[in-house]
C-alpha cells in the first residue's frame, strides 16, 4: 500500500513510468536528478503550450477581425504564421508574446492605428511619385523604425528574423493586407537612402 501510495502521488505530479520505478528501486539515492529532470521537462511543456496559445489567440484575432471568417481564411492565416515562425527562434518568439503581452489589447490597437496611419502616408508619397530619398521622407523613416523597434525589442536578431519574413514572403499576405509589396518596397529604398545619408 505504501509503495502504491508513492506510485500515485508520483504520477500526480506527472513523473513517468520509468522515474518513478527507479526511485523507488533506489529509494537511498539523492532524488534531485530526477526531479530536475523533470522539471526541464514540465518547464519544455509549458513554453510549448505558451507558443501554442500565442498562436491560437493571433488565428482567432485574425478571423475576428476578418470581414467573412471562413475555413480558406483559417488556413490561409495557419500558412502565413507557419512561414512567420520559421524565421525566429523560440526565444525571439518569447520575446515577442512578452512584449504583446505588456502592450496589452488597447497598446496592441494603439499600435495597430499607428502602422495603419504610417503606411497610409508611406504609400500616399509613393503614388506621388516621390523620390525614396527625399529628405521630406526622414520623418516617416524615422516613424517606421521606431515602431519596428517597438515591436522587435530592439533586438538585432528579431529585427533581421523581421525583415526575412517579409524579403522572403509576400508582404501583403505576411501583414494580412495592411501592406502592399509595392509599399514596402519604397519603404525599404527609403530606410537605404536614410541610412546611407546618415
Amino acid at each position: 500500500m505504501r509503495r502504491l501510495y508513492r506510485i500515485v502521488a508520483m504520477r500526480g505530479m506527472g513523473f513517468p513510468l520509468d522515474t518513478i520505478r527507479a526511485a523507488l528501486d533506489h529509494e537511498g539515492e539523492d532524488p534531485r536528478p530526477a526531479v530536475r529532470d523533470h522539471l526541464a521537462r514540465v518547464e519544455a511543456q509549458a513554453r510549448m503550450a505558451g507558443r501554442l496559445r500565442t498562436r491560437l489567440m493571433g488565428v482567432l484575432d485574425a478571423l475576428d477581425s476578418a470581414e467573412e471568417p471562413s475555413g480558406d481564411l483559417f488556413m490561409e492565416i495557419i500558412e502565413v504564421m507557419t512561414a512567420m515562425e520559421r524565421h525566429y527562434t523560440p526565444e525571439q518568439l518569447d520575446g515577442l508574446e512578452q512584449r504583446r503581452v505588456a502592450l496589452g489589447d488597447e497598446g496592441m490597437r494603439r499600435a495597430q492605428q499607428d502602422w495603419a496611419e504610417l503606411i497610409a502616408e508611406v504609400e500616399a508619397e509613393r503614388v506621388a511619385g516621390t523620390d525614396p530619398a527625399d529628405p521630406r521622407l526622414t520623418p516617416l523613416v524615422d516613424r517606421w523604425n521606431a515602431l519596428v523597434g517597438a515591436f522587435t525589442g530592439g533586438d538585432p536578431g528579431t529585427r533581421a528574423a523581421l525583415e526575412r519574413t517579409y524579403d522572403e514572403n509576400d508582404p501583403q499576405e505576411v501583414s494580412r493586407g495592411a501592406v502592399t509589396s509595392e509599399t514596402m518596397a519604397f519603404a525599404q529604398r527609403a530606410m537605404q537612402a536614410r541610412a546611407q545619408g546618415s
